[in-house]
């Protein structure tokens, strides 16, 4: 007998301490999740650093190359304004050597070579003459010949600054490609580092639940153990009771004397063993279905009308009555404080384990409104009825 009590308090034992070890599982797995998640978002600060150095330098050299296109397209005008001037001299000197050969040949008649010689002094006089209108005339020509090499060297000038210009331009194209793919990089990284953001808040979320969770189990555990040991220590009182009882009717009856005596000194025996037995725990009352509270410690049950609510709805704060974030903990139900006392960790069935951390207008008496990130959701959850609420801590 005792000892398959013995073993039921050791089964009873390892129930109640496997709860305990499944969550401290969990905490780490936690712990392993969040600091993943730290080291990634590390990374990503660091790849989004790298980036906006590459774009910064890029958008410097997309400057650099604009005053270089700026003074590049400078020089072009230059250019090609020095050759329109260049190319108007040499019309303006081909039209004066135009008339110039126009007037040696009306003067070349025989008449007038006659006349020049006629006229001249000697010889020499008219060797002179013919020379002297033979040097202007190659003159000319020199002329012509050094404005149309000059007009050449403006020309492939042009072509070159061209050149370069286009070659300017597309390397600006080049590198406002790659200023545009930087953008969309550092975009996505912090696309990236806000979702690390959010998934580390839920974390933390769940391992506060979760701290809490483990808190309240011990707290049972604890009750249990409690209650275990004292109706243990009931049961050893009664076994010795029982034991006082059969050894007195084991004695033998040496005399009507001796027989009494015993007799009285067991009853006075039994007597006050009896009356020295605490009576056994209190039970809780069953749960009821007309939403009240079973008793008012850590483990009663309720059950209540439910509704649903959203931080994203239009008009919606992001944080509860109590300060709470909705954003990083989504988990909570709106309550009445005096029905069940804000920051309370409850039970709700078909939610999970929340906190007690809101209030409505319209939330009185025996109704709850959980809180779900999406409308969608909230349509989803509907007006639910009877909904088993447990009080956790």
């Amino acid at each position: 007998m005792k000892a398959k009590k013995f073993l039921a308090t050791c089964l009873l034992g390892v129930t109640l301490a496997g709860p305990i070890a499944v969550s401290a599982e969990t905490m780490e797995s936690l712990d392993k999740k969040e600091n993943a998640l730290l080291q990634q978002s590390q990374t990503i600060s660091a790849d989004v650093q790298a980036a906006l150095q590459d774009i910064n330098e890029t958008y410097q050299a997309v400057e650099d190359l604009k005053g270089q296109i700026k003074e590049n397209e400078e020089t072009l005008a230059k250019t090609q304004k020095e050759i329109a001037a260049t190319e108007a001299t040499i019309a303006e000197r081909k039209e004066l050597m135009t008339d110039r050969l126009k007037s040696l040949q009306l003067n070349a008649s025989t008449e007038d070579k006659l006349a020049m010689l006629l006229e001249s002094s000697s010889i020499q006089d008219f060797i002179n003459g013919v020379y002297a209108i033979t040097v202007m005339q190659t003159a000319a020509n020199d002329e012509i010949e050094t404005l149309q090499a000059e007009t050449d060297k403006l020309q492939k000038l042009e072509k070159t600054v061209s050149e370069t210009q286009s070659s300017l331009e597309t390397d600006q194209a080049t590198l406002v490609s790659q200023a545009d793919a930087l953008d969309s990089k550092i975009t996505t990284l912090q696309a990236e580092l806000a979702d690390n953001q959010t998934a580390l808040a839920e974390v933390a979320n769940s391992k506060a639940v979760e701290e809490q969770r483990m808190k309240a189990e011990a707290e049972r555990k604890a009750k249990a153990e409690a209650e275990a040991k004292e109706a243990a220590e009931a049961e050893k009182r009664q076994a010795e009771q029982e034991a006082a009882k059969e050894s007195i009717s084991e004695t033998p009856k040496s005399s009507a004397s001796s027989e009494s005596t015993v007799a009285e000194e067991t009853t006075k025996e039994s007597t006050n063993n009896v009356t020295n037995t605490p009576a056994p725990p209190k039970q809780d009352p069953p749960a009821t279905n007309n939403g009240g509270s079973e008793n008012k410690s850590s483990g009663r049950v309720m059950y209540m009308e439910s509704t649903a609510y959203s931080y994203s709805e239009s008009g919606a704060s992001f944080f509860t009555a109590s300060g709470l974030d909705l954003r990083q903990n989504p988990q909570a139900i709106a309550v009445d404080p005096s029905v069940i006392p804000l920051g309370t960790l409850v039970e709700v069935e078909g939610y999970g384990v929340a906190i007690a951390a809101d209030t409505g207008g319209a939330i009185k008496g025996n109704i709850i409104d959980v809180h779900f990130k999406t409308r969608e959701e909230c349509i989803e959850w509907g007006r639910r009825h009877n909904v088993k609420v447990t009080i956790l801590e």
